[in-house]
């Protein structure tokens, strides 16, 4: 099936659904997987986890070391209120595959082959 969105929709949706998950986290004292999914495309984290204990997400983002062989991941931590304007800020400068992306995350088809979604610009 095919969806009909515009950027403006996706970005206000998605930060309304940021606004939700992380309501949901307060109360729940842990991140439900679409929001680490969503965290993690958007970040490009390798890993997305709640502190209860601090109140925090913590992701790890992976950087390359050319003095080693492996990759290093670095860790950040954001309060609630600093992951929300970091993923906004990722929301507004998106275009291309992301828009897409979340697009489908939208409407929930993500792993969905068949879906498509139109960007109307």
């Amino acid at each position: 099936m095919t969806a009909y969105l515009t950027e403006y929709e996706i970005r206000t949706s998605l930060k309304t659904l940021v606004k939700q998950y992380l309501e949901n986290c307060k109360d729940c004292d842990q991140l439900s997987e679409e929001f680490v999914e969503l965290i993690r495309h958007t970040l490009k984290a390798k890993y997305a986890n709640y502190n209860k204990e601090t109140r925090t997400i913590e992701i790890g983002v992976k950087e390359e070391n050319n003095n080693s062989f492996y990759n290093d991941i670095k860790s950040y931590s954001y309060s609630l209120e600093d992951a929300e304007k970091e993923l906004g800020k990722s929301f507004d400068s998106s275009a291309g595959k992301d828009l897409h992306f979340y697009g489908k995350f939208i409407n929930g088809t993500t792993q969905d082959p068949a879906s498509e979604v139109v960007i109307i610009k």
